[in-house]
């Protein structure tokens, strides 16, 4: 998220709000903001606006914004100025007494629910794991394919963003892909029979996916700042074709793809364990959480929760909590299964595959019912109504 605020008279006003979220610019006129803002629109950006007559606000009404943009209007106390405000759409206005910076701090976090609310039904998931090994890939990829098995209506997409050599097209049976994310950077005309040709794939009537990088050295193409536009004009286009897309961005890295990819997420789900080492290495991804806006759109997993020597629900969370702003809570907590996990991984099978009722397996489907399908219902009349509009009716219209 950028907070962008913008002032002739005082440009260094609200400094405080550069301790409590990371991105935080300045700019003298409305000018300079629409010239970065054009640069940003994958961004969630809260425009912070001090105005001092009608007309300023007025000008705000002819800027093209988009639906990332929340803004936040400081004036007069007067009560022409607000409902000007109000009439072309301002999300909020503060006269100068009540724009403290609590204030707008307390507008910034709830902005994100709006923003997301504005973006539609779709959901954006991004899953990403303090290190590697903790399962991370695993978890994402046996949740997407459960989802797409048990809610046929629903169109699910995975998407590999990682930056080691991908697995998951093993798991999904395509060994040696012929086109990986990195292929999409090729689509000249977002369409949907131009991602087909370049990576875009049909797993079954409702789940798709596009591979991971098949080298090390794709890593450089994968974090390009061209590139990186690119996928997410890509991931923006494509939110609208599907119900859910779950990405696995892999191991976090406070890197640009990242970075952005997390931002324009409705979910950010951190994949951890229960050991002391690992509750350090994740307090140190919540505090960048923490600035950045993120938290209430944030969910930590643990993963292997009951295995030996790890420390308690409880003490993880007082671990978490210390010294940060909010209260990080444990959101679900997942069992050491690795009787089937082990197996499973050792023959490149996805669990959900093989051993769909083993305590890993219910666990999932709980993450499902609760973070994704808390609203879903099955009763004959919606399942057709979805059936109808099924992906796979509109597949044959673009094939």
């Amino acid at each position: 998220m950028i907070i962008a605020y913008v002032s002739k008279s005082d440009t260094d006003c609200y400094t405080e709000l550069k301790e409590e979220f990371t991105d935080v610019k300045n700019f003298s006129d409305i000018d300079g903001f629409i010239s970065f803002y054009a640069a940003s629109k994958s961004r969630d950006v809260v425009l912070l606006y001090r105005t001092e007559t009608l007309q300023e606000i007025q000008d705000l009404s002819n800027i093209n914004f988009t639906k990332n943009i929340y803004i936040i209007v400081i004036g007069k106390e007067n009560v022409e100025f607000s409902l000007l405000a109000g009439k072309i759409g301002v999300d909020a206005y503060l006269h100068q007494g009540e724009a403290n910076a609590g204030s707008i701090a307390k507008l910034i976090v709830a902005s994100q629910s709006i923003i997301k609310n504005r973006r539609g039904d779709s959901n954006i998931s991004v899953f990403t794991g303090i290190s590697g090994g903790v399962g991370t890939t695993t978890i994402t990829m046996n949740l997407a394919k459960s989802i797409s098995q048990n809610y046929p209506e629903k169109n699910v997409l995975f998407l590999d963003f990682a930056s080691t050599k991908a697995i998951s097209n093993l798991f999904f049976n395509i060994p040696q892909p012929q086109k990986t994310i990195i292929d999409i950077t090729n689509v000249q005309n977002l369409d949907m029979q131009e991602l087909f040709d370049n990576g875009l794939t049909r797993l079954s009537n409702n789940l798709f996916f596009v591979p991971g990088i098949q080298k090390h050295t794709e890593k450089e193409d994968l974090e390009s700042p061209e590139n990186i536009q690119m996928f997410l004009s890509f991931i923006m286009y494509i939110k609208e074709k599907f119900d859910f897309i779950l990405i696995d961005v892999g191991v976090f890295e406070d890197v640009d793809l990242e970075i952005d990819i997390q931002e324009i997420a409705d979910n950010i789900f951190v994949i951890t364990e229960f050991s002391i080492p690992s509750m350090s290495i994740l307090k140190t991804y919540i505090d960048i959480i923490d600035k950045s806006g993120w938290y209430n759109k944030t969910h930590i997993l643990a993963n292997r929760a009951d295995s030996y020597g790890s420390v308690t629900h409880d003490e993880a969370k007082k671990i978490l909590s210390k010294g940060l702003k909010h209260k990080f809570e444990i959101h679900y907590s997942l069992p050491n299964d690795a009787l089937h996990l082990r197996e499973c991984w050792n023959d490149a099978n996805l669990v959900c595959d093989i051993y769909p009722e083993s305590p890993f397996m219910k666990g999932i489907d709980e993450i499902a019912k609760e973070f994704f399908l808390k609203e879903t219902t099955h009763n004959s009349t919606t399942t057709l109504k979805a059936q109808n509009r099924s992906l796979f009716t509109k597949i044959k219209q673009w094939l």
